[in-house]
């Protein structure tokens, strides 16, 4: 079958060809130079022109009757190339008493012969027949977002957006007892991830990101924002929790030392799946999220059909004004719920984020990191969790204080028994402050931009920024941990006291390095090895990190 051509093509060729007709009558010549005198105009003879009109009109008739014909001839074979296109299945017999044509396709319409992958007479690149604005491919442009920090790319008006970050982190662990077993020192990869994010249209936004940690490579952040306004913003997926500020609007590459507090990092609610409504009032004075989420800590799913209700507030109340309160934080965050979950965490640690990881694993988590109690593998989280705690954060040109009053109590029961749930009381506090003697200044809780970034060339030169910093942390759980048979007393204690000494040398705003001791004290000695016990703990870390 011969190509067929597209009707407004045709159009245009009998548009061209009356246009050349109509130029070629008699006219003035535009070729050559004008003369330098022009002779006067002839008087125009009325019988040529009106000769030249009717043959304009017989010409414009032809062209009109040209045409409707290759217009229908069009259709018609449009009509025949779209019938031989369209999958016809096979005919289906026909009921007795009933001609062939009973059981044919040729009933259906076109969107049932064809669907909605070209069929029928439908054009291959419609989606739909109402309501698709046909965009096509959309320019993009690429940039660098340095404030925000990340490789962005968007189309030319913002509608999509895709940022691409990435954090890398690498520890040095040498702790001054030697033999422990299973800790030991040596160079550890407590995080690298890889951050997707961006918007689909400007209100839809979205993170996927990738996280390797001590034992495990799988999926950190999940999650749709529907970001309609800063004053209500709706977020769904898997996320962190909004519980504890110092998890929860502390990033992981700004701490001030290199792991969160004790409390913290035991008992946060990591990240969870869950619904979250969150944004800012009062003109930014006032921070808020509150939402429903699984309850396990740092799972992928529900294990019961119970919800955990999280929420946290935030105030500034002099965040409008120029005194030297300006950038003073004050609230609380709470965390209530029903549980029936796998044991998060198994073992408490001084040094490592929440994890299921059992004593007697081999991985990164318990070699790299010192044990205070480790629960029995015969315990689960089964119970009312009820935890809250309130805050402080102050930011005043180089200097930040941090503090927190965390409380409530956990639950756990026996699996090799009735269960019967024993609800343990649960406690801690901390304090921090640190202060950049290089001239930088904070306002918040965000990356440090060093005034003279490190570079040893001359006309560069730079030493980045020094910032010193301590932290005195407790936690303390009940002894009903210990009378329940929940843990071993003779093994394990139920408080401990660590106190973290060092400094942040920022080279850039990316690259970051840590100093720091950590002296850790337990109530009572814990395991060391096999048949020795320790009372206490002192760990030299170093902490290389980027991130951009």
């Amino acid at each position: 079958m011969p190509p067929i051509v597209p009707k407004a093509w045709i159009r245009a060729a009998l548009t061209l060809i009356a246009l050349s007709s109509i130029a070629g009558l008699p006219a003035a010549s535009a070729q050559g130079p004008p003369p330098t005198t022009a002779p006067a105009p002839a008087e125009p003879d009325p019988r040529q022109l009106a000769e030249q009109v009717r043959q304009l009109a017989e010409m414009n008739k032809k062209l009109a009757e040209q045409l409707g014909d290759l217009s229908k001839k069009y259709e018609d074979l449009s009509k025949k190339l779209g019938e031989a296109s369209a999958p016809k299945p096979e005919p289906a017999p026909a009921p007795a008493g009933r001609g062939p044509e009973a059981g044919s396709s040729d009933s259906l319409s076109p969107r049932a012969a064809g669907g909605s992958s070209g069929g029928g007479v439908r054009n291959q690149e419609t989606a739909q027949d109402v309501g698709n604005r046909r965009l096509g491919k959309l320019k993009t442009r690429t940039s660098y977002d340095y404030d925000r920090d990340g490789f962005l790319f968007a189309t030319e008006d913002s509608e999509f957006q895709l940022k691409v970050r990435s954090l890398v982190q690498a520890d040095a662990h040498i702790f001054q007892q030697p033999n422990q077993n299973p800790v030991s020192s040596g160079f550890y990869i407590p995080r690298a991830r890889v951050y997707f994010s961006g918007r689909a249209t400007k209100p839809i936004e979205y993170q996927v990101s990738l996280q390797r940690g001590y034992d495990s490579l799988d999926l950190l952040n999940a999650y749709i924002d529907y970001h309609y306004d800063d004053r209500l913003l709706f977020r769904v997926g898997r996320y962190k929790t909004p519980y504890l500020y110092e998890y929860y609007k502390i990033e992981i590459w700004n701490t001030l030392a290199p792991e969160r507090s004790l409390f913290n990092i035991n008992f946060q609610g990591n990240r969870q799946v869950g619904a979250m409504a969150w944004g800012e009032l009062f003109d930014r004075r006032m921070e808020y999220a509150v939402g429903t989420f699984d309850g396990a800590r740092n799972s992928y799913s529900a294990t019961h059909n119970g919800q955990d209700v999280m929420a946290l507030v935030n105030f500034k109340p002099f965040l409008k004004s120029d005194s030297f309160l300006q950038n003073l934080n004050l609230g609380g965050s709470l965390d209530y719920g029903y549980q029936n979950n796998p044991l998060t965490p198994a073992v408490l640690r001084t040094s490592s984020q929440v994890s299921s990881a059992a004593i007697t694993s081999a991985g990164g988590t318990n070699t790299g990191n010192v044990p205070f109690l480790a629960f029995n593998n015969n315990v689960k989280e089964l119970g009312v969790r009820e935890q809250w705690d309130l805050h402080l954060a102050y930011f005043y040109k180089g200097l930040t204080l941090l503090g927190s009053w965390d409380s409530g109590s956990n639950s756990w029961a026996l699996t090799n028994a009735t269960p019967s749930p024993v609800s343990v009381p649960i406690g801690g506090y901390y304090v921090q402050a640190a202060y950049l003697l290089t001239g930088e200044t904070r306002t918040d809780n965000g990356l440090i931009d060093p005034l003279r970034p490190f570079d040893l060339r001359p006309a560069t030169f730079g030493l980045g920024a020094i910032e010193p910093n301590a932290r005195f942390s407790t936690l303390h759980l009940d002894r009903k941990v210990f009378e329940a048979g929940f843990a071993d007393p003779n093994l394990w204690t139920n408080s401990v006291y660590a106190t973290d000494v060092g400094f942040n040398w920022y080279l850039n705003k990316h690259a970051k390095i840590y100093f720091d001791w950590q002296h850790a004290v337990f109530g009572n000695p814990v395991s060391y090895r096999p048949g020795g016990l320790q009372l206490t703990s002192d760990l030299f870390w170093f902490r290389f990190q980027l991130y951009f």
